[in-house]
Formats: C-alpha cells, sequence, structure tokens
C-alpha cells in the first residue's frame, strides 16, 4: 500500500471522531447529565469538545487532501508528528485518567496507537528500493 493511503485512512478515522464527538451531547446525554456543573464546568466541556472537533476536522482535511505534503514537506511532516502526537497524548490520557483495568480502556488505547502509526509509519518507513529487471531481450 502507498505511505499516503495510510495518511488517508487516519484522515477518515479523523473525520469519524469529529462526527463522534459531535454527537456527545445525545451520546451522553449532556443536556441533563452536565446540568449538574458548574455554569463555568458546563461551558468549559462543551467549548473543548468543539474545539476537539474542529482540530480533528483540520487533521482529517489535511490528510484527505493534501498527504503527499504531510510525507514529504518539513512543515507537512511537523504536522504529521503533532497529529501523531495528538493521538499518543489521547493514549496516555485514557490510562491516566480512566479505569486502565478495563477492557474498553485498552481498546480506545489501541485505537488511538493505531491512527498515532498511520501517521508516524509512512514518515519513518524506509524507502522501498527499486527493483530492476533485465530486460527480455538482453536476456541470451
Amino acid at each position: 500500500m502507498k505511505k499516503k493511503r495510510y495518511v488517508q485512512i487516519g484522515g477518515i478515522l479523523n473525520l469519524l471522531f469529529v462526527i463522534f464527538h459531535l454527537s456527545f451531547w445525545e451520546l451522553f446525554d449532556w443536556p441533563q447529565t452536565l446540568a449538574s456543573l458548574s455554569l463555568d464546568n458546563w461551558a468549559i466541556m462543551q467549548v473543548l469538545n468543539i474545539h476537539t472537533a474542529y482540530v480533528l476536522g483540520i487533521f482529517a482535511i489535511l490528510s484527505l487532501v493534501f498527504p503527499e505534503e504531510l510525507l514529504t514537506s518539513r512543515l507537512g511532516r511537523l504536522m504529521g508528528m503533532g497529529i501523531a502526537g495528538f493521538w499518543v497524548l489521547r493514549a496516555v490520557n485514557q490510562a491516566v485518567f480512566w479505569n486502565i483495568f478495563s477492557i474498553n480502556a485498552w481498546i480506545i488505547i489501541g485505537v488511538c496507537l493505531i491512527v498515532a502509526l498511520l501517521y508516524l509509519g509512512p514518515m519513518f518507513a524506509r524507502p522501498r528500493r527499486e527493483i530492476r529487471t533485465i530486460p527480455p531481450h538482453l536476456i541470451k
């Protein structure tokens, strides 16, 4: 598979996470469950979630529209490492803030690390060596 395909798969996953984050209000019944928070904490939860969805949307657009640039330019590689870092940090946060002994925590950690590897793998993979074959007309 071409290196850019891994980045594009990462873009699709980031897009799915945008949809997931924008559905938090319904999935987690936020109108009801956040009502017990102070006004500041109620606002912080929702603002941070909206901004997380925005950042994931930017990651998706960059990955789907500019995969070659993410892998080849200095700025693109830095951005790709930043995207991978986001997902590694998310995996670490899962271990720190949720029950590490839960199978669900390990599934989430695994998904986050897979997304990170979709960006880091192509960046650090060795370039393929071109295999040259002898043209048939030169073989005697």
